[in-house]
């Protein structure tokens, strides 16, 4: 005999998580995925790089946690200011072209709100690497810190990839190849100009 109310019962927490995730992708989609991804993937990525390239070249944990600081909070301004502009530059076109302007789209954010979004994402990303240096010795930060970078990278790509309807594992691991060519490169420079 078939049970009704379990059937029922499957099917509303069937229906829930469906409504909970359209929820979760409108949300996403209000504080749009490339201002959360831009910030957050490039300062992650730029700190490491500095990180890396700071302590095998210098060796010093002061040295490293002064640079990735110095460069994070940098970059987060800099990365708000960018998509501030762009996002405004949109609907300076949008106006021209006599269409509805970026900020009028509900899915997407204000030239403020953009600007905003994407530097406390880049902000919070940049402080991931760093975060060991405070604790540990310079041979133990730098493996806490890339391990870090590589689970927050991954986390982000697969969050990404789960809202926009992409492979979240697919996602996840493309986000961590990039900063991996670009960390391969800092340690590079950092061992070919090495001053300790």
């Amino acid at each position: 005999m078939v049970d009704l109310e379990a059937m029922t019962g499957v099917t509303l927490r069937a229906s829930i998580d469906h409504e909970r995730m359209g929820v979760l992708r409108r949300l996403v989609q209000a504080a749009t995925v490339r201002e959360i991804l831009m910030g957050a993937q490039d300062n992650l990525t730029n700190v490491l790089a500095v990180v890396l390239g700071g302590t095998i070249g210098a060796g010093r944990a002061d040295f490293v946690a002064l640079a990735g600081l110095s460069a994070g909070i940098a970059e987060s301004v800099s990365m708000g200011g960018v998509l501030y502009n762009a996002t405004r530059a949109e609907d300076q076109m949008a106006a021209l072209a006599g269409t509805s302007s970026v900020a009028s789209d509900a899915s997407r954010l204000t030239p403020v709100f953009s600007g905003l979004v994407t530097f406390a994402a880049s902000l919070i990303a940049g402080l991931l690497p760093l975060f060991p240096f405070a604790l540990l010795p310079v041979s133990s930060a730098i493996l806490v810190s890339m391990g870090l970078s590589v689970v927050g990278l991954f986390v982000l790509g697969s969050v990404t990839g789960r809202v926009a309807g992409g492979g979240w594992a697919t996602e996840g691991f493309r986000l961590v190849a990039v900063a991996g060519i670009a960390a391969v490169a800092a340690a590079a420079v950092g061992a070919a100009m090495r001053v300790a």
